[in-house]
């Protein structure tokens, strides 16, 4: 077997244990109006305290959202956003915090409007009056929730601008205009916000791992830092944080996720003043299957936990600030990368450990490690791109610097992720097999969401096991024992890796 060999240094901090799962991606804003919707939340998604409101301005559907409701005589903009406000503030009641997406542009406001897979994607006739829209929003903003608490909100112009025409029509230089003005109108208002483009497609793979022609996200970055603004008519625009859409699939290695993180922070740091510019992933999953279909509610297996955990170990490499979420959960029942986030979740606010050999691109096998409030964790993962065969490993952990006296007394305490242990997927599959139940063609290898893998027939067969899918769910403890320092305080682990696995490590002193 393949043998693995890290040093932690722990006397050595490299960073924060950043929780960077917290956002959901909401983009039905009217439903934060819907009582049950939010109570069911927590359940649906218990990592999640942020929501990143999407088409919160209008023009998604004709039905929603529709603030913008003309000219006055004199020219001025028409607007009640009695009914923003009230949507943000059942997010706000409830413990989360909006994260505004200023889209889409309302159908009123272009001449003409263009309907396209998400809603209106043409740009205004006049960016003035959606200048004067925006601004009339964020002031409404607040005066609702008070200029303290909007402050620290962080503001998004727009979606996937270069993705044409799915949510942009217009051209490069009209979003770049169009960028200019709503900046210019929020920090009109709020001259602190952390404003930003729209999340752009991933600078590697395109949407969804398909190059789109003409692919120029990151050249947002050369017109906030060069080009002549818009609206003031001076050079650049401020750019306070910037972010990609990323989608993994199983057959993809995780250096494409490398790829994409290093394109944007390398293309930052061209100009001085973006070089330390907080980047974010706004749109991540595991989106396709290893025959390229389509997974509506990501990968259930422990081939999604074992990516979700290098996928981490990249995350804290690159200073990644956000990783925003979808599907979490089938029914409140976790899924595997779920189960990583709740091993991430317990070393969150702890000090990360430097690891020899660092994360690298190639490297499909690592380990994070953390310093928290006298406990010392491990997580470890082995990862394959592919699905088949799982390669096992050995990895060799020498774990120095710890100021522990020879021979302390150490609890060790373990938590697993693999092929048997926290995975529901299989037991679904054989449920749905022994009634007669098989997938729909076009269906996604287990696929999170019943309907999309079996359709109502599987929707009918989750709930009836789904007390034992749970169970199967569980993340379980794998080891209590006691571990020894050596003669120089440090500690030693052997750990045995079945292919695609994650294993959580906690090292306490003993009392």
């Amino acid at each position: 077997m393949e043998c693995k060999k890290f040093a932690v240094a722990a006397d050595r901090e490299i960073g924060h244990c950043r929780r960077f799962w917290t956002v959901a991606n909401w983009n039905r804003p009217f439903r934060l109006l819907d009582a049950e919707t939010m109570a069911d939340l927590p359940r649906r998604a218990p990592f999640i305290t942020e929501l990143n409101c999407v088409y919160l301005l209008g023009g998604r559907t004709r039905e929603h959202n529709c603030w913008y409701q003309g000219l006055e005589p004199d020219g001025r903009v028409r607007a009640d956003f009695s009914g923003m406000i009230a949507q943000l503030r059942g997010a706000v009641d409830r413990g989360y915090t909006p994260w505004i997406v200023l889209d889409n542009v309302p159908y009123g406001m272009s001449d003409p409007p263009t309907e396209h897979f998400y809603g209106n994607t043409s740009p205004p006739a006049d960016e003035r009056v959606w200048h004067e829209y925006v601004r009339l929003g964020i002031e409404a903003m607040v005066e609702a929730f008070g200029r303290q608490t909007v402050g620290r909100w962080w503001f998004r112009v727009g979606t996937e601008p270069d993705l044409l025409p799915g949510h942009w029509c217009g051209t490069k230089e009209q979003y770049f205009a169009h960028y200019d003005v709503t900046v210019d109108a929020v920090l009109g208002v709020l001259p602190e916000a952390m404003i930003g483009p729209g999340n752009i497609l991933n600078p590697v793979e395109g949407e969804y791992g398909i190059i789109v022609k003409d692919q120029w996200g990151l050249e947002i970055i050369d017109h906030a830092a060069t080009g002549r603004n818009a609206c003031t008519g001076g050079i650049g625009t401020p750019l306070r944080w910037f972010s990609c859409s990323w989608y993994g699939r199983v057959g993809v290695p995780l250096s494409m996720f490398d790829k994409a993180m290093g394109m944007m922070r390398d293309r930052l740091r061209r100009y001085p003043q973006l070089a330390d510019v907080p980047i974010v992933v706004g749109e991540f999953a595991v989106l396709h299957d290893e025959q390229g279909r389509r997974l509506y509610d990501g990968d259930c297996t422990e081939w999604g936990a074992s990516f979700y955990a290098g996928i981490a170990d990249r995350v804290y490499t690159y200073d990644v600030r956000r990783v925003y979420e979808w599907a979490e959960t089938t029914d409140g029942v976790y899924h595997p990368r779920a189960q990583v986030i709740e091993m991430l979740s317990r070393m969150a606010d702890g000090r990360r450990l430097a690891v020899d050999p660092p994360q690298r691109a190639d490297t499909d096998c690592g380990l994070i490690a953390c310093r928290k409030m006298g406990d010392l964790f491990l997580l470890a993962y082995n990862h394959a791109a592919e699905r088949e065969p799982k390669v096992p490993r050995c990895m060799r952990i020498a774990l120095g610097g710890t100021g522990l006296a020879p021979g302390t007394a150490l609890r060790r305490t373990e938590w697993s992720i693999d092929e048997h242990r926290g995975v529901w997927a299989r037991a679904f599959e054989a449920d749905c097999h022994a009634a007669g139940i098989e997938p729909l063609p076009e269906a996604g290898r287990y696929e999170g969401s019943p309907r999309h893998l079996y359709g109502e027939a599987g929707e009918r067969v989750f709930p009836a096991h789904r007390e034992r899918y749970a169970a199967l769910a569980t993340l379980p403890v794998t080891r209590e024992d006691t571990q020894v320092a050596g003669p120089d305080g440090g500690v030693s682990l052997d750990l045995d890796m079945p292919g695609h696995s994650v294993r959580l490590i906690r090292l306490t002193p003993a009392p």
